[in-house]
Formats: C-alpha cells, sequence, structure tokens
C-alpha cells in the first residue's frame, strides 16, 4: 500500500508543481521583465507597511526608482524593526503581523530573528515546486517510490516570543502547501522524533527508517558531511561494508550542496554512491530562496526570479547590478527583496556567474563575505581562508581566533600533518591588514593544532549545535569567529 500511495502522491505533485515550472522556465527568457514583476507584487502588498512609508515606497516603482530610494542594508540595520515585531507590532517591515521566526543557521554569525509571513512561505513555495517540477520532468521514475528530506532536530517548538509569536518552523513541511503536506506525508520516509540537543539519537532513529526504506528513490539533504555521517551509522547498522544498492536497489538522486565549503565531501558522495546521480543544491537561506538546481547536474544553478527580486554588488565593494546586467566569470554578493520584510538586504553570500540558461546567468555559490573576524584590525573573511587553504590542502581545516592570548593570535586546526603553519600564515599575509597586524606584533604567530579526530566534520558539527546551529543545515566553513576549538577537538598543539 506504502508503495501505491507513494506513486500517487508523486504524480498528483509532479503536476501540481508543473505551473510553477512553466513560470521559472518563462521567466529565464525574460529576467528583466520576470524580476520587475516581483517587484511590483511585493511593493503592492507591502509599500504601506512603516518602513514601506519611511522610505516613500509606492506600488508601481521602476527598479531604478526603488534603488535609488531604499538603502542597502544588513541585518542589524533592522535588527530594532524586528524586535518590534518580536513584540507584537503590526505593519512593521511589512503589511501585518508576522505569523513565526526563524533563526538563522549562518555558519560565522550569531543567530538572526528572520521574521515570517503568509507571503514568504508563498515565494519560498514558489521556488520549491519549480524545482520539483524540473526534477520530475526530467527524471519521471522518482514517481515509483518515496524520498527522504531532511528535517534538522529543531529547538524546542514551544519557543515564543513575548508576544507569543512561535519561534522556528515545526518542520520543513512549513515550506509547503496543505495538499503537499498530504503528498509529502505519503512520500517521506520516516526520520528520527528526538529534538533539542538529543540529536545523537535523531541520527539512529533516521538511520533505522532509511534501512528499511527499500522503494528509496531521492536523498534531499543540505550539507553531505550530514549523510555521510549517516552512512557511516547505517554500515554499523547493518554489520559491515554493504553495497548501497542492496539497501536502496532503486535511489535515483541525491540532492545535496556541492559548491563553496561543501565541494570537499561531493566527491566523497560520488564515490560511496556511483550509480546515483548527484545533483548539486542551490542557494537557499533562512531568509529567501536565491537559486535553485536547473536541468544538467554539473550547471550552475539558476536563480529563483519568480520568488524574490534580487540585485547584486560586484564583490568586493563594487558597482549594484539586476540579474541582466551580470558578467560571465564576475563575482557578486547577493541582495535580497522579499514579501518577509528584507528590503534591499544583503545576504553575505557570495556567488559567480558560470554560463546561461535562456537569457538568464547562472550563479554558483563560492562562499561567504561576511563572517568576517576582526581582534587587530586585520578583518580576516572566510572566503579568503578559503582561498588560502585551497592551496595547500584538502583535508579537513579550520582558522579560529584565540583572543585571551598575548598578543592574540590565529589557530589552525587540522587533520593534514604535514600542513605547515609557517606556510599558511605566510599565505594569510597576502591579507595587507593582516600582514601589518602581525609586523606590528599586534598578532602572534599561527599555531597548528594537529586534530586527531576519526570524524573531524562530526566533532564540527556537534559543537556547532551547541552554538545553536541546526544540525541538518550547518555549512561548512573555512573560519569560524568562535574560539576555543583547539579545546574542542582532540588532539594538540605541533610544534
Amino acid at each position: 500500500m506504502t508503495g501505491i500511495k507513494a506513486s500517487l502522491a508523486s504524480n498528483i505533485w509532479r503536476i501540481a508543481c508543473e505551473p510553477a515550472r512553466r513560470r521559472l522556465s518563462k521567466a529565464l527568457i525574460v529576467p528583466q521583465a520576470a524580476q520587475q514583476a516581483v517587484l511590483n507584487r511585493i511593493l503592492h502588498d507591502h509599500s504601506s507597511s512603516e518602513y514601506g512609508v519611511k522610505y516613500g515606497l509606492l506600488a508601481g516603482m521602476t527598479m531604478k526608482d526603488f534603488r535609488d530610494a531604499v538603502p542597502v542594508c544588513r541585518y542589524d540595520d533592522l535588527q530594532q524593526w524586528v524586535e518590534r515585531m518580536k513584540s507584537g507590532e503590526a505593519n512593521v517591515l511589512f503589511t501585518g503581523r508576522a505569523k513565526a521566526f526563524e533563526r538563522s543557521s549562518g555558519s560565522t554569525a550569531a543567530a538572526k530573528w528572520i521574521p515570517f509571513n503568509d507571503g514568504l512561505r508563498v515565494e519560498f513555495q514558489e521556488a520549491v515546486r519549480a524545482w520539483m517540477g524540473d526534477l520530475y520532468r526530467r527524471n519521471r521514475s522518482l514517481c515509483g517510490g518515496r524520498a527522504w528530506w531532511v528535517v534538522s532536530p529543531l529547538a524546542d517548538h514551544a519557543m515564543k516570543t513575548s508576544a507569543g509569536i512561535p519561534v522556528g518552523l515545526a518542520s520543513d513541511d512549513e515550506y509547503l502547501g496543505r495538499c503537499e503536506k498530504i503528498f509529502a506525508s505519503w512520500l517521506r520516509v520516516g526520520t528520527g522524533k528526538a529534538a533539542g540537543s538529543d540529536w545523537q539519537q535523531c541520527l539512529q532513529d533516521t538511520a533505522d527508517e532509511l534501512i528499511k526504506a527499500r522503494d528509496l528513490r531521492l536523498i534531499s539533504v543540505w550539507n553531505p558531511s550530514y549523510l555521510l555521517i549517516l552512512w557511516e551509522l547505517i554500515q554499523k547498522r547493518c554489520g559491515g561494508n554493504p553495497d548501497p544498492r542492496e539497501i536502496w536497489p532503486n535511489l535515483t538522486i541525491i540532492s545535496a550542496w556541492a559548491d563553496a565549503g561543501a565541494a570537499g565531501d561531493a566527491p566523497k558522495l560520488r564515490k560511496i554512491f556511483p550509480h546515483v546521480r548527484l545533483q548539486g543544491k542551490g542557494l537557499l537561506a533562512t531568509e529567501g530562496v536565491i537559486t535553485l538546481p536547473w536541468g544538467d547536474d554539473d550547471a550552475a544553478p539558476v536563480p529563483a526570479l519568480s520568488s524574490h527580486f534580487l540585485e547584486f554588488q560586484q564583490w568586493p565593494n563594487g558597482d549594484f547590478f539586476l540579474i541582466h546586467e551580470l558578467q560571465q566569470g564576475e563575482s557578486y554578493e547577493v541582495i535580497l527583496t522579499t514579501s518577509g520584510g528584507l528590503w534591499r538586504y544583503l545576504l553575505g553570500d557570495v556567488v559567480r556567474v558560470e554560463g546561461m540558461e535562456m537569457n538568464t546567468p547562472r550563479l554558483r555559490l563560492i562562499g561567504r563575505a561576511d563572517g568576517v573576524c576582526d581582534l587587530r584590525g586585520e578583518k580576516l573573511n572566510p572566503l579568503f581562508v578559503a582561498q588560502v587553504f585551497a592551496k595547500f590542502t584538502k583535508d579537513f581545516a579550520l582558522l579560529s581566533p584565540c583572543p585571551s592570548a598575548d598578543p592574540p593570535h590565529y589557530v589552525l586546526s587540522t587533520t593534514n600533518s604535514e600542513l605547515s603553519a609557517v606556510q599558511v600564515d605566510h599565505a594569510l599575509r597576502e591579507n595587507p591588514y593582516y600582514d601589518h597586524a602581525r609586523s606590528v606584533g599586534q598578532l602572534g604567530a599561527l599555531r597548528k593544532f594537529l586534530v586527531k579526530e576519526t570524524e573531524p566534520a562530526r566533532a564540527y558539527m556537534e559543537r556547532c549545535i551547541q552554538l545553536g546551529q541546526r544540525a541538518g543545515t550547518i555549512k561548512a566553513t573555512a573560519m569560524h569567529v568562535k574560539p576555543g576549538w583547539e579545546t574542542w577537538f582532540k588532539g594538540g598543539f605541533a610544534p
């Protein structure tokens, strides 16, 4: 009966997703017009909010008029507005009251409170439907079985703001429509029920459910390291080194991050599952959907033109552009405007133009532009650090500050015994601010901590959870602004 219900639900969902797929397909032909239409919708619905009135927003404004009227902002610029919304005020950043708040899972920043309303939910749904519509259209065999979508162990669902507004979505199903939730319950393989800090039990429960799911066709996770950890647990549960095809004979697609910090783990998935297509995910943040997979697995994702209004600042610190103005090979930081009250919000993610889909640039995530660490004016950012590490190693490597030392310095935690702290320190000095701080003695020499963990990615994930991040959405990063990693990992300082 499970197979019949899964097949029926898959086909109904495929048909339901087709209109969104067609809308995005048409938008890729005329990106400028599509984005103007999205901006028109957002302005029509929310220009009368207090924020909209402050900046003179009007329904029907051109993209140029809108950009001239509203300043680019970061979360700190909106925090006071968000606090008012948390206390229950209406018509602040958007018309109406917030239905919920989701705390961001940024890998290098403190949690941010992102307000959710029905408009933002619809924008997420539009992107998910377009992606699934394209996936089903190109892979009809997916309709023959079930899927597993990661559902992270969440914080206390009973948590609310002072005004009683829920904090955290109950599950990933909250991004779906009412009917889609029913279909998803028929399609989805069960996952661990443990919540909060008991994510180890959640992993064990999830592994047990996956082992029983012989009709599994699709796996969709965020960080590939999450699936790698689960696979190790599944192997132990099965008492050896099973062939994945013995457990999931019809597994067709694995969807996971494959770019930026996840680029090192994606090849590991391909090695374990050589018979399965690995589709790199697009860029989906707590704040909104920027890109989604489309067509060829190896091609860069396409922008979610039908969901949000997107702008781009040439990275680093360049001019501002619209989607149709981007140039091949150039890198840009994403600026987001949504129905959820983010107006020209600098997201902190950097994308690079890699090819075209119709008349629209394809965009690949290359890393974070924020998460800057600044002990003594050195202004190290994780994207630069990742580029330094890429010159020397593919092994686990993490840079973190040690601000309590005299003088303060950075610690390189790595599993690579051959990696030289002097070599990395020299490369970091390509940053003139870091070089100056080192030269004048404001910063001490980089120290190397040799990590002896058998599963460093898992140890990294465990501490990130302790720091308040959600297990399934933790992004790998080359640098973490939180100190103390050398006291967390097993190992010792190397000479």
